[in-house]
């Protein structure tokens, strides 16, 4: 046998058991220490109308030349439709009818006021006859004006017009379509009074306060606007979301049905922080190693924002502990082949 073998061998295995104690008892560990956290909170969000307009029919009739369809900008005035059809032209026909009549009174009260007047004049009637017919004449004028603003109104009732600057919502009716009056035409998201809405669950929720700000980016854009937090509360139909509504900062615009992301930045106060290599997911629960004298105790903590390697800590640790930040999760369960039994 070659004497040298058994020396190796010692060698080998004194290298082994030398090697095995360095990893249970040259443990890495890191004090916790105070650092601010910034974290970016990002969510998918969309553009929303505080306000909608529904354009109905102020009378019965057929539609024709609707031609507007949901997504459409249209702007203040536009006429997105007429009504027309069987009623509307005998509307329209009796209106024309009392105005023409109205017509003819205020000329006949004219003459008739002429008439009078010269026949004052000559000495053949009296101020009180010049009186009544001039009250006559005032009359059929008042008339008259009752009967154009009749003819006006009816005529503006078959023009449907937008009577804001939005957005098509939705279109209730269609081309040739009878419909009656005070029945919905069209939906008209209203461009002023927008807000940015987002939705965010967990950790991300509990992050978001009222005057945060952050920026958003729409599909397709290719610089952000800035927007601030305006309000957040808690879903009712939907538990565990927040939902956030923001608004467009000072010097930018929103448009509305725009989708895109908004990033919120949260800065939070110097908390007591540590490396996140350091923290244990173990059943559902978070733990680090806490190193002390009689070597590492688990320990049940409470992580909150997190920000390039750090995790910040609410609950669980101290100043001045010490923790395991390498390796953890291998010392954590370094017993574990104790606890495995190995199924039949």
């Amino acid at each position: 046998m070659n004497p040298a073998r058994p020396l190796i061998l010692a060698a080998i295995i004194a290298s082994s058991v030398a090697g095995h104690r360095a990893f249970a008892e040259d443990v890495v560990t890191m004090p916790e220490v105070q650092k601010r956290v910034v974290v970016t909170v990002s969510a998918p969000a969309y553009v929303h109308a505080a306000f909608n307009t529904v354009l109905s029919v102020p009378t019965a009739g057929i539609v024709s030349g609707l031609r507007v369809l949901p997504g459409e900008t249209v702007r203040p005035g536009q006429t997105v439709a007429h009504l027309t059809g069987p009623t509307v032209s005998a509307d329209s026909a009796r209106f024309a009818a009392d105005l023409k009549s109205a017509q003819i009174r205020v000329s006949e009260a004219t003459q008739a006021a002429a008439i009078e007047q010269e026949k004052l004049d000559e000495q053949l009637s009296t101020r009180d006859a010049v009186v009544r017919v001039r009250a006559e004449l005032d009359t059929a004028r008042q008339q008259l004006v009752v009967a154009q603003s009749a003819a006006r109104s009816y005529a503006s009732f078959t023009v449907i017009r937008v009577p804001e600057a939005g957005v098509v919502t939705a279109v209730n009716t269609a081309n040739g379509q009878y419909v009656n009056a005070g029945q919905a035409l069209v939906t008209v998201a209203l461009s002023h009074g927008l807000h940015l809405v987002a939705n965010l669950y967990g950790n991300d929720a509990s992050l978001v306060t009222s005057g945060m700000r952050g920026v958003f980016l729409a599909e397709g854009a290719n610089a952000p606007i800035d927007v601030v937090v305006q309000r957040a509360s808690w879903s009712v139909s939907a538990p565990g979301q927040l939902e956030v509504w923001l608004d467009a900062a000072r010097g930018s615009a929103l448009v509305t049905g725009t989708v895109g992301t908004v990033s919120l930045t949260t800065s939070e106060d110097k908390r007591l922080v540590i490396p996140s290599t350091a923290l244990v997911l173990d059943s559902g629960q978070w733990w680090v190693l806490v190193h002390d004298r009689s070597g590492n105790q688990r320990r049940h903590v409470v992580p909150g924002a997190a920000d390039g390697g750090w995790t910040s800590i609410m609950q669980g640790l101290s100043q001045d502990e010490r923790v395991v930040s390498q390796d953890a999760y291998l010392l954590f369960h370094r017993d574990f082949a104790t606890r495995y039994q190995q199924a039949d």
